[in-house]
């Protein structure tokens, strides 16, 4: 059984793709909730910051807000998977801690298979009240994911790029201050095509709207919080409240203002 639930901030699915395709979209691979994504079949190969993995039946990956992740696919295998997507607050803070610094990839995690196949009955039961399976699924999330907590994920990295590894943890250490391709160049001792064409060949995406995009997100973590914009924009190393509005929109595709739908300060 198949299903897509979407229902206010939650967004499940069970897929199938009979003919896959990896060409990223790339703001889909870039945003500010969890993914927590189960995979069942198929010759997908998924990139998680500096880790990849050719994945294989049971093997889960748990996606914090602010990972850049993408898939590609070895050949035109039926792709099978489960891909949950919710928001920080599902998750209790203790929970959110024991992730930090791990990797996003829990090989073997057939525990949890049960529990992601446990999504296909409650939506055959539930599916004609939202409010009810909304409830169901939050909870279900919360045990899947304490369920990895308690597996051990593969040390990282798995197959990283030992190019592109230190460029990313270093942009990652460096988001409070401006970041030129110059200034890492300079660090890298790259030439300026070599380290644009390499970042890109890997991350699917240009090395500067990278940058502005983990900027930002970071940014929205603090303004989600309560932070005022113009002192977040200032930590983030933007003497322009103007440029970070605008980056802010671009990158969100809403204004600083702590949601959604708000106004700005």
């Amino acid at each position: 059984m198949m299903f897509n639930f979407v229902y206010k901030d939650l967004d499940f699915a069970h897929k199938l793709d009979e003919h896959p395709k990896g060409a990223p979209d790339y703001q889909k691979h870039f945003h500010d909730f969890y993914e927590l994504f189960y995979f069942i079949s198929g010759s997908a190969v998924y990139t998680v910051e500096e880790e990849y993995h050719d994945l294989n039946p049971g093997d889960a990956l748990l996606i914090q807000p602010g990972e850049h992740h993408y898939v590609n696919f070895k050949d035109d295998s039926t792709y099978e998977r489960y891909v949950l997507k919710f928001p920080e607050r599902i998750l209790p803070d203790f929970v959110k801690q024991k992730f930090a610094d791990r990797s996003a990839f829990y090989l073997e995690a057939q525990k949890a298979g049960s529990l992601f196949s446990k999504l296909d009955g409650l939506y055959e039961t539930f599916s004609d009240s939202g409010e009810e399976l909304y409830l169901l699924f939050s909870n279900t999330v919360a045990e899947t994911v304490l369920t990895l907590c308690h597996s051990v994920p593969e040390s990282k990295p798995f197959l990283a790029d030992n190019k592109m590894a230190p460029i990313l943890q270093y942009i990652n250490d460096h988001l409070n201050v401006p970041i030129s391709i110059e200034d890492l160049c300079r660090e890298f001792y790259f030439s300026q095509s070599y380290i644009c064409k390499e970042f890109r060949t890997y991350m699917k995406v240009s090395i500067m709207k990278y940058i502005r995009s983990k900027k930002i997100m970071a940014a929205h973590q603090h303004i989600a919080k309560g932070m005022k914009p113009t002192k977040v924009a200032e930590m983030y190393g933007y003497s322009d409240y103007s440029t970070f509005y605008r980056t802010y929109l671009s990158v969100m595709g809403f204004p600083p203002s702590g949601n959604k739908n708000g106004n700005d300060e």
